[in-house]
């Protein structure tokens, strides 16, 4: 397997243009993905549709001063502060899902939050993974990520489950499944590719959680037609934050 690469400022992101199909509407559905952070960013996104200022936020997550923020319609919902050993330089599994109006977010596979949510996703912003709709550094994700999916109208996850170490299969309800390999989904072929990587030898077991199985990037040929792909070596990613990560509340940050 392979992952995407992320620079971790705000010129490395995915782009996906906004139609009707990301619309979740008040219906179920589930955001899934397996990351691998490396940033000391201060509001990292790691999907956004919107802006903190300006647009407003539809949905999307930020990990700021380690608490996990699931965002709806701009309101910041706070799932869980993690240590830093929780979800640092190692794989983790995280996914959101909605089923009945109660949406829950799982970490490897275990519910680490529930919320009454009847919240209604018709945003008119683009999706960009890694950073927000207008990118800036602060909130740029650097690391890689295995895959990331985007479901319409089914919710995968209800109870706590055993993570797979395999892509998942793809099926009509899947609007996103991207990979290194393929950006699959009704909208997988609108995806833009700013300076994101592909990065091989992902550890074959995701939650060995063991930093020296971190990926070792080459270069390879360009998957995309619309990226510039920017190739590094092992260890030389920049920190790019804006100054130390802050515990302050959410309507204090940016200021």
């Amino acid at each position: 397997m392979s992952s995407l690469s992320f620079l971790g400022n705000a010129t490395s992101y995915l782009k996906i243009p906004n139609t009707n199909d990301f619309d979740f509407g008040t219906g179920d559905f589930t955001i899934e993905w397996y990351q691998y952070q490396r940033d000391t960013n201060s509001f990292p996104r790691i999907f956004q549709v919107g802006n903190y200022r300006g647009s407003g936020i539809s949905i999307g997550v930020s990990i700021e001063g380690g608490t996990f923020y699931y965002w709806t319609n701009n309101t910041p919902n706070p799932v869980r502060t993690l240590q830093a050993s929780a979800y640092k330089n190692k794989w983790v599994h995280f996914a959101i899902c909605r089923s009945n109006a109660i949406t829950k977010v799982f970490m490897n596979g275990v519910s680490i939050y529930s919320m009454s949510d009847t919240n209604n996703f018709n945003g008119t912003n683009d999706l960009t993974i890694s950073n927000e709709s207008t990118p800036s550094n602060g909130a740029a994700f650097g690391g890689y990520i295995t895959y990331f999916s985007w479901v319409k109208g089914a919710a995968l996850y209800t109870q706590n489950f055993t993570v797979s170490n395999n892509y998942p299969t793809l099926t009509n309800k899947y609007v996103l499944l991207l990979k290194a390999s393929s950006f699959d989904g009704t909208l997988g072929n609108t995806v833009s590719n700013r300076n994101v990587s592909t990065t091989p030898n992902v550890p074959p077991n995701f939650l060995s959680n063991n930093p020296t199985n971190e990926p070792k990037p080459k270069m390879m040929k360009s998957l995309f037609s619309d990226n510039s792909l920017v190739f590094y070596k092992a260890g030389s990613l920049a920190s790019c934050g804006v100054g130390t990560t802050r515990n302050s509340s959410v309507k204090a940050r940016r200021i």
